[in-house]
C-alpha cells in the first residue's frame, strides 16, 4: 500500500481521552494502535478534551491537534461529573430494574456528555472506511454508534460489571458490523451476555514493548529497596482491589515474618497506603516502571474487573510472574494459558502463593521464563497489527 496520504485511507477512532499522559486500559490502547496504523491509514481520532474520568473536566484544548502523525479532534465534555452525586443516583439503579429513560440518564450523568462530538462525527463519517469505537460503556460510543454505524467495529473492552446488565448496552452491541476483542474470556462474555450473530469476531489484543535491560540495580539504589518485593502497578484504588490485597499482604507478612515487601507506584484514588513493608512510591515513569516490574518477585493484579491487563502481560515480558484475582475470567484466563502466574479467590490463597512466589527461585524463574514466550508468542506489535488490519477490513467490506 502506497504511503502516500491520497493512497491512505481514512479510519475514524471514538475514544473518551486520548492524548498524552492520560492513563487508561482503553485510552492507552487506541492510542498505540493509532500511531502504528498511522503509517498505512489516515487516523482522526474523535475525543474529549478531559484528561481526568473522574470528573471529565475540560483541560485540553478544543478543536484540532496532531499527535504522532494521528489528527485528534477534542470537543467540550458539556458537564463535570460528581462522582458522589453519580454513584448516589447510579447504585440504586445496579439492583432493580430499570426504564430505558433511566439508562439514559444513567449515560448522560456517567459522561462524557459530549454531543458535539457526535454530532461532527454524523457529519464527517462518510469520508471514513471504517470507525472504531473503544470501551462500550461511555456516552460518546454509544450516541455515536447510532450516528455511524454503517461501518463501525466497537472494541468494547468488556468486564463483568454492573452496567452490562442495562438494556442500553443491548443496542450498543447491536449496532456494530465487527467486534474486536483482547482475550479470549472478554468474547466469551460478550457472546453469553449479547447476540453478536455472524459477525465478524477479531482477537485483536494489543502488543507490548518493554526497555531490553531494565536498571533494576539503579532503581532499588534510587528508592532504597534492599529487600524482597512483589510490585502493584496502576490506579491505586479500592474499585481495583487495592484495599483488599492491601489486607491480605498484611496478614502474608504476619503469617510470613520476613516475607516480601509490598511495592505501589501510580496515581492514588484512596488513602496512601502505609504500615510494616509497604512502599508507595507515586508515579513513575516508563523506564523507571519496567525496572520496578523486572526487579519483583511478582506483579499482583488484584481488580476483579479486566478486559486484558497491560501491566500484567508487561511484567510477563520481563520475566516476572503474576499474582492476580481469580475472580477476573481474564487474569485467570492468561494465568492458565500462560503458565507464567498464580492466582488467589480469598486471602488464604493470597498468602500461600504469595510466599511460593517469593520463596521459591526455581517456580519463579519457570514461570517468568514461561511468561516470556507467551507475550513473544501472542502479544508481538507485528503479530497484533496484521489481527488489527483484519478487525477494519471487516469494518469497512469493500472500502478498504
Amino acid at each position: 500500500m502506497s504511503g502516500s496520504a491520497a493512497a491512505r485511507p481514512e479510519i475514524a477512532f471514538v475514544v473518551q481521552r486520548y492524548g498524552e499522559g492520560i492513563t487508561g486500559g482503553s485510552e492507552s490502547l487506541a492510542r498505540a494502535v493509532a500511531e502504528r496504523l498511522a503509517g498505512d491509514h489516515r487516523i482522526t481520532v474523535f475525543t474529549t478534551c478531559a484528561r481526568d474520568y473522574v470528573t471529565w473536566r475540560n483541560e485540553l484544548p478544543e478543536g484540532p491537534e496532531r499527535l504522532a502523525g494521528v489528527d485528534v479532534l477534542r470537543f467540550p465534555a458539556e458537564e463535570e461529573r460528581d462522582l458522589a452525586a453519580f454513584n448516589a443516583f447510579a447504585e440504586p439503579l445496579y439492583a432493580r430494574e430499570r426504564t430505558r429513560d433511566e439508562e439514559i440518564e444513567f449515560l448522560r450523568r456517567q459522561g462524557p456528555h459530549a454531543p458535539r462530538l457526535v454530532e461532527a462525527l454524523r457529519a464527517q463519517k462518510d469520508r471514513f472506511a471504517a470507525v472504531v469505537f473503544f470501551t462500550y460503556l461511555y456516552s460518546p460510543t454509544y450516541w455515536g454508534l447510532e450516528a455511524a454505524p454503517e461501518r463501525a467495529a466497537l472494541v468494547p473492552t468488556t468486564h463483568d460489571e454492573p452496567p452490562l446488565q442495562f438494556g442500553i448496552y443491548r443496542e450498543v452491541f447491536a449496532r456494530p458490523r465487527a467486534f474486536g476483542f483482547l482475550t479470549p474470556a472478554e468474547e466469551a462474555l460478550v457472546r453469553r451476555r449479547f447476540d453478536v450473530g455472524g459477525r465478524p469476531c477479531v482477537l485483536a489484543g494489543m502488543g507490548v514493548e518493554v526497555p531490553a535491560r531494565p536498571d533494576v540495580a539503579g532503581f532499588r539504589a534510587r528508592h532504597a529497596l534492599p529487600r524482597p518485593y512483589a510490585l502493584y502497578a496502576g490506579r491505586i484504588d479500592a474499585g481495583k482491589g487495592c484495599a483488599e490485597m492491601l489486607a491480605f499482604h498484611e496478614r502474608y507478612r504476619r503469617e510470613r515474618p520476613g516475607g516480601a515487601d509490598l511495592v505501589l507506584i501510580g496515581k492514588l484514588a484512596m488513602p496512601e497506603p502505609r504500615g510494616e513493608g509497604v512502599r508507595y512510591l507515586g508515579f513513575l515513569p516508563e523506564e523507571e516502571k519496567a525496572a520496578a516490574m523486572a526487579g519483583a518477585q511478582a506483579v499482583v493484579c488484584p481488580s476483579a474487573y479486566e478486559s486484558l491487563s497491560i501491566v500484567l502481560l508487561e511484567g510477563f515480558a520481563l520475566g516476572t510472574p503474576a499474582l492476580v484475582n481469580a475472580r477476573s475470567a481474564v487474569l485467570e484466563e492468561h494465568c492458565l494459558r500462560s503458565n507464567a502466574g498464580l492466582f488467589y479467590a480469598d486471602g488464604d490463597e493470597y498468602v500461600e502463593a504469595m510466599a511460593a512466589l517469593a520463596g521459591e527461585d526455581r517456580l519463579r524463574e519457570a514461570l517468568g521464563e514461561n511468561g516470556r514466550r507467551y507475550v513473544e508468542a501472542e502479544y508481538r506489535w507485528d503479530v497484533v497489527l496484521v489481527r488489527w488490519r483484519a478487525l477494519l477490513k471487516a469494518a469497512a467490506g469493500e472500502r478498504l
